[in-house]
């Protein structure tokens, strides 16, 4: 293997470990999002008529909220081709490690056949 195939695998491999690390930072979450929705739970509000009138009894109010937010994740939901969440760990880290496969494989097929001409 010459020096150029090892520069090759030390940088594909950093940048499957920063993506990796990314997915990790941003949430660890299956699938990427760009809009995270959670079930909150809050107190009633006071000034609520409803609470007045004694329907909450001072149970606890589970509530939808959505915020802007972006999670790498580890497996793409696009809906299609070009969508923003194709970009995930998978997508980003498969397609360098099958090029650098197929460029080690190719240089080492192509060094085996010049040293069968030599002989």
């Amino acid at each position: 293997m010459n020096k150029l195939s090892k520069t090759a695998i030390i940088v594909v491999a950093a940048l499957t470990i920063a993506s990796v690390v990314t997915w990790q930072i941003t949430g660890g979450d299956w699938y990427t999002k760009y809009e995270i929705v959670e079930l909150v739970e809050s107190k009633p509000n006071q000034e609520d008529p409803l609470v007045a009138a004694g329907f909450y009894d001072g149970s606890i109010i589970i509530e939808t909220v959505r915020r802007d937010e972006f999670r790498l994740g580890l497996l793409p939901t696009p809906a299609g081709i070009f969508d923003k969440h194709v970009l995930s760990v998978t997508s980003v880290a498969g397609p360098l490690w099958a090029l650098l496969l197929s460029v080690v494989w190719y240089q080492r097929r192509r060094a085996k056949l010049q040293q069968r001409e030599v002989r």
